[in-house]
């Protein structure tokens, strides 16, 4: 993508002249660009960022706040089956799964505790995320400190498993295919750490583990041919609605690509949004969050902060935390033709 500045700009025209944007997924290409000065900004993912810190005239604007809820893992709750090789057999039999598998609220709750919340923090993120009760970030209207929220418990997540499916899934085991978008280190950290906890509950569960492309990724969720596929959510505005919305809400981003409905969490977060009563419309949001608690269609994990390595003639870098890409305007270089 190239940008090209507005000459007739009524503050005054950007110093930079153009902007080239390039989506580059695989990491080691970044890090090559940025090092021989192809490139002037990256942003990196935080279990690689070590990578960069020797390269010589490379800074890091890190601890960057960020209105944000990443990754996420939601479950599918009517898999499509057509000419789906992820879902093994299609039978909830050993070999596979059914494409109902996740409507049972004990499969979903046996996963949740089976996350290790903290192992995500420590090792992937390095102490720099905070750990996400529901889906919406502290600071934001709508958030709830006291809210209920999953914990890693593996005695709990063996218990649900064991009533699942009529005590049959307990039995048979399961075999399906957890997939990942490809150069998302945090999102595959995260399927990687639910892959070995709940294998390590019964010698019948088996994950699989497969990176895709991210366009074939996108396709893949929407046609709902993911038992559970790991995303996230960044603020398009400061505002709780934004996040419950597309968490839960059956018209919402992730749920109408899960087959997700809940009749009751649909009525809540439409009376929060036309609420006016500051005090009336947390209440709602507080009832929300826990009735997605006890319904659970998604593990929530952290809450990022931003990171983003710069060559050292970049000035001028200021950050928002709403604004999702970088604020151009200011930048300039403090070298040779910008």
């Amino acid at each position: 993508m190239l940008l090209a500045r507005n000459d007739g700009y009524w503050r005054k025209p950007a110093v930079l002249r153009r902007v080239l944007i390039k989506a580059v997924p695989e990491f080691s290409t970044r890090r090559l660009m940025l090092q021989a000065g192809d490139a002037d900004i990256i942003e990196p993912t935080r279990p690689l960022l070590s990578q960069l810190e020797n390269i010589k005239g490379v800074r890091f604007a890190d601890h960057l706040p960020r209105l944000a809820t990443d990754p996420a893992l939601f479950f599918t709750f009517k898999i499509n089956t057509f000419a789906n090789r992820d879902i093994g057999s299609g039978r909830l039999d050993g070999e596979g799964i059914a494409p109902d598998f996740f409507t049972d609220p004990d499969v979903r709750k046996g996963f949740a505790h089976a996350f290790d919340y903290e192992a995500l923090l420590k090792d992937t993120f390095k102490g720099t995320a905070q750990r996400a009760k529901g889906p919406i970030p502290p600071g934001v209207p709508g958030y709830d400190a006291r809210q209920p929220f999953y914990e890693y418990d593996l005695k709990k997540a063996e218990s649900h498993l064991r009533k699942a499916w009529n005590a049959q899934l307990w039995e048979k085991g399961f075999k399906f295919t957890l997939t990942y978008s490809v150069g998302s280190e945090n999102r595959e950290a995260a399927c990687r750490i639910l892959q070995k906890n709940i294998e390590s509950l019964n010698p019948k569960f088996k994950i699989d583990l497969r990176g895709v492309e991210w366009a074939s990724y996108l396709d893949k969720a929407q046609r709902r041919l993911m038992p559970i596929f790991s995303r996230g959510w960044y603020a398009d505005y400061p505002d709780g609605h934004n996040f419950v919305h597309n968490f839960y809400h059956s018209a919402g981003r992730y749920p109408s690509a899960q087959g997700y409905s809940n009749t009751e969490l649909d009525a809540f977060i439409e009376k929060a949004a036309h609420e006016v009563d500051a005090r009336k419309r947390k209440e709602h949001y507080s009832n929300i969050l826990r009735l997605a608690f006890e319904d659970a269609p998604s593990i929530v994990t952290v809450h990022p902060r931003g990171v983003y390595a710069l060559r050292d003639w970049v000035k001028g870098f200021a950050d928002n935390p709403v604004f999702l890409d970088i604020y151009f305007y200011p930048l300039r270089k403090a070298y040779g033709d910008q």
